[in-house]
């Protein structure tokens, strides 16, 4: 099962490197396949992570896949704190409600420790 999911993955990063960027915006290093990450793949498009090895900088790119071919990409600059495996694990999950964000908020409070904030969100 796990060779089928990374044989899927090269297929669509093949598939994607024609319209996908060759070089970094910030440092001009030129991207390698391992740069990039598939994240998630429909029939209408694949959503993928890219990191510069020589900066860090980050993109998440829109890969548009119509039916007659990939047509198109969508580069947007991403700066938050998430590491690779983090944004992996949340990616493609549903959003939170605002009334859960406030329920986590009220349950908080004003002094609690890392644990105990651990433990409310698993």
């Amino acid at each position: 099962m796990q060779n089928s999911n990374n044989f899927d993955q090269q297929n669509i990063l093949r598939n994607v490197m024609a319209v996908a960027p060759k070089h970094c915006d910030n440092c001009g290093a030129r991207y390698s396949e391992s740069d990039f990450r598939v994240m998630k793949s429909t029939s209408t498009n694949v959503i993928m992570h890219l990191r510069c090895r020589n900066c860090n900088n980050v993109y998440m790119l829109n890969i548009m896949n119509p039916v007659n071919g990939m047509v198109g990409a969508q580069r947007i600059p991403l700066n938050i704190d998430l590491q690779d495996e983090e944004i992996s694990k949340y990616a493609g999950k549903p959003a939170i409600t605002e009334d859960e964000a406030l329920d986590l908020f009220d349950k908080i409070g004003s002094n609690i420790d890392q644990e105990s904030l651990r433990k409310l969100l698993l």
